[in-house]
């Protein structure tokens, strides 16, 4: 038996609802993507929902409906995937890469103060691993806050829903995101002048061509897909943390460092992100006993440049070993998963 590190959770409801757009003959931006903007908002408490073509083009136009653009400089973690390196070159604005706690794996206010300059216009604050990062010292800074919720879609901060915090959110809807349209993203704000921007930055038919536009729409055919996915949201979630309950009771008897969230947040369990001293071996020894674990990040992003110093980051990419869990992992396999990750750990 083969148990990758990931794969979608697609049944015959999220089937059908994407036949039936394709039975109207109406599949480009529509209707169902208006809809599945406005349920997103209403789950995640926020006012305008504007649906995009992939995560990374989320991040780029809340970036731009900002104001950032040449010589500013917007503050991220060194511990994530280069999505929002990318939105801010895109953006034409300067990377400043920080590192981050190793209890959570996100950015934190302790982090970001050294770095706080007249030139920082925005603070990206992914919840790594769908588990919630300490939001309020950050907000004390003045600069705004977009959340990247890309891992995070469901997860609570002190009882609101991850992504209702900062002045704009952005969500991905790649194949293995906590929900799927194959690709896709989304921005939520409660911003009018932010939306107003937001939508017209989003597609340049019949516009003037002043300021540029892009084409980042999504099309009701994800959107179908998305509407469906977001209906089965709470059982995924539940599921979620019923495996990293049973991976929790398993492991706790190991040298390993597991999970950790705390007590006023809720974590959705994006990934299943273990700390261990020899993790390449471990790794290596899964991928041939067939469960396939992963370095959950590739590259911490100061790894490209001398001038940033990210201990904690480093730690985390040496040490940091990602284990299957996703809703459509069976309880068989997610007995595979214990039965061999354990029979390695006790060697």
């Amino acid at each position: 038996m083969i148990i990758p590190h990931s794969r979608p959770s697609i049944d015959q409801s999220d089937i059908e609802a994407v036949s039936e757009v394709l039975n109207t003959g109406k599949i480009a931006q529509g209707d169902k993507v208006k809809e599945f903007e406005n349920a997103l908002a209403h789950y995640v408490g926020r006012k305008f929902g504007v649906a995009v073509s992939s995560g990374t083009a989320a991040l780029h136009l809340a970036l731009l409906s900002l104001g950032v653009g040449c010589g500013d400089e917007v503050i991220m973690p060194s511990y994530v995937c280069s999505s929002p390196y990318f939105a801010t070159l895109h953006a034409s604005a300067v990377p400043k890469v920080v590192d981050i706690d190793l209890s959570d794996f996100n950015i934190c206010a302790g982090a970001v103060e050294p770095h706080v300059s007249s030139k920082s216009k925005v603070i990206i604050v992914p919840h790594m691993f769908g588990n919630p990062a300490e939001l309020d010292p950050l907000l004390e800074f003045g600069i705004p806050v977009v959340e990247d919720c890309a891992q995070s879609l469901g997860a609570e901060y002190k009882s609101r829903r991850a992504g209702s915090v900062g002045k704009l959110s952005v969500f991905s809807f790649y194949a293995t995101k906590m929900i799927t349209t194959g690709e896709g993203g989304m921005i939520l704000t409660d911003d009018d002048d932010c939306f107003a921007r937001l939508v017209d930055l989003r597609d340049y038919d019949k516009k003037a061509i002043v300021p540029t536009k892009y084409n980042y729409k999504m099309t009701d055919l994800e959107a179908s897909l998305g509407l469906s996915q977001l209906s089965k949201l709470p059982s995924f979630i539940e599921r979620r943390r019923r495996i990293a309950y049973l991976y929790n009771e398993a492991f706790s008897k190991y040298q390993i460092e597991l999970p950790t969230a705390k007590s006023e947040n809720k974590s959705v369990f994006y990934r299943y992100v273990v700390m261990l001293e020899k993790m390449e071996q471990v790794r290596e020894r899964t991928q041939r006993d067939g469960v396939i674990c992963e370095r959950p990040i590739f590259m911490p992003l100061h790894s490209n440049s001398m001038s940033a110093e990210c201990p904690n980051s480093d730690k985390a990419h040496d040490h940091a070993l990602s284990i299957p869990l996703y809703p459509s992992l069976s309880q068989g396999e997610v007995d595979c998963v214990i039965e061999r990750l354990a029979r390695i750990l006790r060697r």
